[in-house]
Parts: C-alpha cells; structure tokens; sequence
C-alpha cells in the first residue's frame, strides 16, 4: 500500500509538527520553495486538529 503524506508549505505548521517529533521529508516545489511532508497517521491528525483549533481561538 502506498504511504499518504500531509505536505505543508506554512514554516509555522512544519516547525510545530517538527517540534513535536513527527518526521519530515524535505522536497522543492514547483516554485522552487521548500516545503515538508509528514506521513500520515493518527497521531498527526489530532496534532493537526489542535494546532488548528488553537489558532482559530487565537485569532477570534
């Protein structure tokens, strides 16, 4: 089965899902930017669900 990868291009996210352990893979996109991707799992999902959560209440 092939892996399903989150790719992120805002440098705030990648540090926070870094930070907290995920691994990372590096890669150029087209705009000649870099940007990271994080294997998919549960744990990343829940991450994500905070981190998303977090600066919706930040913002209101």
């Amino acid at each position: 089965m092939k892996e399903k990868y989150f790719n992120v291009s805002s440098v705030r996210l990648m540090r926070y899902l870094y930070a907290l352990g995920f691994e990372k893979e590096s890669y150029i996109n087209k705009n000649n930017k870099e940007n990271w991707r994080f294997k998919k799992s549960e744990s990343l999902e829940k991450a994500l669900e905070f981190y998303y959560i977090t600066r919706k209440n930040n913002r209101s």
